[in-house]
């Protein structure tokens, strides 16, 4: 019963750590704002899904042009 519990407690600190380098990880991302090509960090707030693809913006003004026609930012695959 006790190995089971150090067991127990030894998983859970792993997945712990492994939530907090995730989390760490995707502060750290950059992407490119599709409009005017600008790099933006992958948790800011000005984004939207197109596509099942998520953009991110440096202003709303950017995020406004591509939600009004994203065809002229994406192109096809």
């Amino acid at each position: 019963m006790v190995s089971i519990a150090c067991y127990s407690q030894s998983a859970a600190s792993i997945m712990i750590a492994n939530a907090h380098e995730n989390q760490v990880d995707s502060l750290q991302k950059v992407q490119i704002d599709p409009v005017c090509k600008m790099k933006v960090k992958a948790n800011s707030s000005k984004n939207t899904i197109y596509n099942k693809t998520t953009y991110y913006f440096c202003s709303e003004s950017c995020k406004q042009k591509f939600v009004a026609k994203p065809t002229n930012y994406v192109k096809n695959k």
